[in-house]
C-alpha cells in the first residue's frame, strides 16, 4: 500500500463510490479483463488513491466481495415479525432473503463467478460476512415451529440457506441457458415473481412435509474446511499491482 497522505491527492468520489463502480466491473467482466484505470476513469478517484485505499486490484476486489455479501443479507428489521404462527415468520425470511438477492444482481454474479473461478482463496480468509443474526432467528422459528409440531424434526438454518440460495442464484446463473433450452427467461419479471412463490412454496413443503425422522439434526454438516486459522483481509496482499 503507499505510503501517501490522501488529502494532498486528486480525490473526487468517494470509497463507496469505487467499490460500487468495482462492483459492476468485477460482476460484468471478470476479476482478469477487469482494470484499475478503467475503475479510476468511470468513478472518479484517482488511480493512486485507489491504491492508498485498496492496497492493489485484490484488494479492492476483497473489499467488493465483503460489499456483495453485506448486500444480499437481509437487516434485522427486515425479518422480524410478531407472530406466534412459525409459518408466517419463516414466509416473511424467504421474502426478505429473495428480495435482497433480486434487488442485487451484480452481487450475485460476482459471487457466483467467485465460486467458480477462485479468484481469492475463500476456504482460508475469515467470514466475508458475520450471518449469526440471520442464523439464529431463523433457528429460533425452526424451534418453535418444531415445538408446536408444524414443522419436521431435523431440519437446520444451514439447510434453508442452501435451499434458497440454489433456487435464487440459479435464476440468474442459469438464465441463458434456460432460455436456450426452454424459451424460458427466469429472470423476467413475471418469472422473478415466480420464482419468489416457488421458493416459498419449496422451503415451507419442505419444513412441514410428512417425511419420516431420519434421526439426523440436519442435512448438512458445517465445518472448518481450511488449513489452520482463516486470515483476514489484512496482510494478504502485496504491493504487486495485477491490473
Amino acid at each position: 500500500m503507499y505510503d501517501v497522505d490522501p488529502t494532498g491527492l486528486d480525490d473526487t468520489s468517494t470509497v463507496d463510490g469505487v467499490i460500487e463502480v468495482a462492483l459492476e466491473q468485477f460482476s460484468e467482466h471478470g476479476f482478469p479483463e477487469t482494470r484499475l484505470d478503467n475503475i479510476a476513469k468511470i468513478s472518479g478517484m484517482s488511480k493512486r488513491m485507489i491504491h492508498y485505499h485498496f492496497g492493489d486490484k485484490r484488494g479492492l476486489y476483497h473489499r467488493c466481495l465483503v460489499a456483495a455479501v453485506e448486500r444480499i443479507t437481509p437487516a434485522g428489521e427486515e425479518m422480524t415479525l410478531d407472530t406466534t404462527v412459525p409459518v408466517e415468520g419463516v414466509t416473511r425470511l424467504v421474502e426478505a432473503v429473495y428480495s435482497r438477492l433480486i434487488e442485487n444482481p451484480d452481487c450475485v454474479r460476482l459471487l457466483a463467478m467467485e465460486s467458480l473461478h477462485k479468484v481469492m482463496n475463500l476456504r482460508e480468509l475469515a467470514h466475508l460476512h458475520n450471518q449469526s443474526e440471520i442464523s439464529l432467528h431463523l433457528d429460533r422459528l425452526l424451534l418453535i415451529g418444531q415445538d408446536a409440531g408444524a414443522f419436521r424434526p431435523g431440519i437446520a438454518a444451514e439447510d434453508l440457506f442452501y435451499l434458497m440460495g440454489s433456487l435464487a442464484f440459479f435464476r440468474l446463473t442459469n438464465q441463458d441457458l434456460m432460455i436456450n433450452l426452454f424459451d424460458l427467461d427466469p429472470a423476467s419479471a413475471e418469472n422473478t415473481g415466480g420464482v419468489r412463490r416457488l421458493m416459498i412454496d419449496a422451503v415451507v413443503s419442505f419444513l412441514t412435509a410428512n417425511i419420516r425422522d431420519s434421526g439426523h439434526d440436519s442435512y448438512l454438516v458445517t465445518d472448518m474446511v481450511g488449513d489452520g486459522e482463516p486470515q483476514s483481509a489484512l496482510g494478504i496482499y502485496d504491493a504487486e499491482d495485477l491490473d
